[in-house]
């Protein structure tokens, strides 16, 4: 698969620094960076009453740093994993994550894996690389997801993939 073409992307910022560094006066002797801790990405079952993210702090070994990476964000180098709770609901509705859905998408087919399209429920999302993930990170990934979808939606029938809706929309 040949390189993605960044210039795409609208210039979303996918580096780990914060957008504006309050000024702050010279130290007196130097001093080391706090390290920023893990951060995970909830996506609530109960939209009503939660939002739709919000940041938490998760240890160093939790479990969403076993699993693997997805194809888009393998590919576009935002290493991002993700982990299902185990969110309980009698209203199958209430389980669906759109976002955890996409973000699991894979580069050829446009297709999430089964177990990702329905009743996902709340999920955490995290960076593999553990450095600092901020919801811009998150957002800008699920709208390049939906950005692919949108390209698999145009080239029905004619290529499969993500290099043929590339191709198209690159006038090829």
């Amino acid at each position: 698969m040949p390189p993605i073409d960044y210039s795409k992307w609208d210039n979303i910022d996918t580096d780990s620094e914060p957008e504006a560094s309050p000024q702050q006066a010279p130290a007196a002797k130097p001093t080391r960076r706090p390290r920023m801790p893990p951060r995970r990405w909830v996506h609530q079952a109960e939209k009503r009453k939660f939002p739709l993210w919000s940041a938490t702090t998760i240890p160093a070994n939790h479990v969403v740093f076993s699993q693997s990476v997805p194809s888009v964000p393998g590919l576009i180098e935002v290493p991002l994993v993700l982990d299902r709770t185990g969110t309980q609901s009698v209203n199958e509705a209430d389980l669906d994550n759109q976002i955890a859905t996409y973000l699991n998408i894979d580069a050829n087919s446009g297709f999430a894996p089964p177990d990702w399209q329905s009743q996902v429920g709340t999920v955490v999302v995290a960076r593999k690389d553990r450095k600092p993930f901020y919801p811009q990170h998150l957002e800008g990934v699920w709208m390049f997801c939906d950005h692919i979808l949108d390209l698999f939606g145009k080239e029905t029938g004619r290529r499969g993939g993500f290099t043929a809706a590339r191709r198209s929309r690159n006038g090829g």
